[in-house]
């Protein structure tokens, strides 16, 4: 079956999955408009892994929140990171999907404006990769995600374990 465009179902599926993603990254995450975590979001999405989330638990600060709506709860993850890393910029090196599934590989650099890893801000530039592994539901809304960033890399350039 193909669509108005000549794609099939799953290609356009797929394209509309990358273009959530986008947005994400670039609308929300770095351009700071949090009016559409809603429309990215579905309402029972779920973290499977949070990337930065399990290196600041393991340094003994507060992870991702678990209270409020799944909404409620990015926006104040979203903060969290902003607060220690600042100035965001970001890049998609790779993304790519199948049906309701996406992958995707991206460059982060900010500034270390915050206490992170309990280590008080430098002011140094980091650059750190990250993966996410999401599903998305028949909205085409996130309703999973996994997330896994270079926390080695991350927490050398941070000075820690030094």
């Amino acid at each position: 079956m193909t669509d108005t465009t000549g794609q099939t179902d799953d290609a356009a599926r797929v394209e509309r999955n990358k273009e959530t993603f986008r947005r994400l990254q670039y609308d929300v995450i770095v351009g700071g408009r949090d009016e559409l975590i809603e429309e990215i979001f579905s309402p029972e999405f779920r973290t499977l892994r949070a990337g930065l989330a399990a290196l600041a638990a393991a340094s003994g600060q507060a992870s991702y929140p678990s209270a409020g709506s799944v909404y409620d709860r990015f926006r104040a993850g979203l903060a969290g990171m902003k607060q220690a890393l600042g100035g965001q910029e970001r890049e998609i090196v790779e993304l790519h999907g199948a049906g309701d599934r996406l992958w995707a590989r991206f460059d982060i650099h900010a500034t270390h404006t915050g206490t992170f890893l309990g280590r008080p801000a430098t002011g140094r530039t980091v650059t750190y990769t990250e993966v996410a592994f999401l599903r998305f539901d028949e909205d085409g809304r996130i309703a999973e995600g996994w997330f896994l960033c270079d926390e080695f890399n991350l927490a050398a350039q941070l000075g820690a374990g030094s």
